[in-house]
């Protein structure tokens, strides 16, 4: 029964490692695969959200299939608890003062030592597509990727690490350094500079969630709201472009 329980956590704890970089080589993956059915590479760094929204969905069947293999379920990760719900609503309230700073003074202060200009990452990334797909998109994406990406790097990810690793800050930084790297292939622009921005510009706020998380796990679905609200309004700039 034991050593049955020992090689359970030990599975767990591999596939929570082989997750880790899954969302990095997915962005590319499903951006190439755009690549070849446009006949242009250059053409589908243009549709990352797309991009994105199909690996959110690919994460979502992962985290679904491994859940049922541990006889747990998907949806029961985002339920509030009551017990809890007075503190986390005000402690949260408090987090998301922090918010703008972590998430929005990387951005900006990044692309001016780096470019000079903070509109330089801006128009790299934010390129005309068809306004019908980004109708689409402003639902698929924030829906999606408020289900997948913060479950996967801190609801199934850092448990599992936190029961075999025994350096504590290696638990937290892990998910959080693979959160933030994620992003140099969402889109994949085979540019050194725009690599190192997109590497670092989330960095911040990945430490800032998943610092909370390991010590506030009942937050997790306050962040999951919050994190589909921030890339509506990121739909909403292309929207606008």
């Amino acid at each position: 029964m034991k050593e049955s329980k020992i090689a359970k956590e030990e599975n767990a704890f591999k596939t929570a490692l082989l997750l880790l970089p899954s969302r990095l080589f997915l962005f590319l993956a499903f951006q190439l695969l755009l690549a070849w059915l446009l006949g242009s590479f250059a053409e589908s760094q243009k549709y990352w959200l797309l991009t994105a929204s199909a690996t959110n969905l690919v994460s979502i069947t992962i985290l679904v299939w491994l859940l049922k293999s541990e006889r747990k379920r998907f949806f029961p990760l985002f339920h509030f608890d009551r017990k809890t719900l007075k503190r986390d609503i005000f402690t949260f309230l408090g987090i998301t003062l922090l918010c703008g700073p972590v998430v929005f003074g990387p951005e900006y202060f990044l692309s001016r030592w780096i470019w000079s200009d903070p509109s330089i990452p801006f128009n790299m990334m934010f390129q005309p597509i068809s306004r019908s797909l980004i109708y689409v998109l402003a639902v698929v994406f924030p829906v999606t990727i408020a289900l997948a990406e913060l479950s996967t790097y801190f609801v199934f990810i850092m448990p599992r690490l936190n029961r075999r690793i025994k350096q504590k800050w290696m638990v937290v930084l892990l998910p959080v350094l693979f959160l933030a790297i994620q992003h140099c292939t969402l889109p994949f622009i085979p540019d050194i500079n725009f690599v190192l921005y997109r590497g670092l510009v989330f960095l911040p706020f990945a430490g800032l969630i998943g610092i909370t998380l390991y010590f506030r796990p009942t937050l997790f679905p306050y962040f999951a709201i919050l994190h589909g609200l921030l890339d509506f309004g990121t739909v909403m700039v292309l929207l606008n472009n």
